[in-house]
């Protein structure tokens, strides 16, 4: 599954839709067991975001 980034026209913008398609596309992902990059790849944990973090990391590059 390759999901590169998601578009929403202008005039659909501020509507959610972005992160409804996102969080389908992760949950399909989950249900077919295809969730097992990042685990595998703890070097790139910092990279996912948290809600519990308020205030995430600049990045350093």
């Amino acid at each position: 599954m390759d999901m590169v980034h998601t578009y929403v026209p202008q005039s659909k913008r501020g509507q959610g839709l972005a992160a409804r398609l996102c969080d389908a596309a992760f949950a399909h992902a989950r249900s077919r067991g295809m969730d097992t990059y990042l685990p595998r790849n703890p070097a790139l944990k910092e990279l996912v975001y948290k809600d519990q973090d308020p205030h995430p990391k600049p990045s350093s590059m």
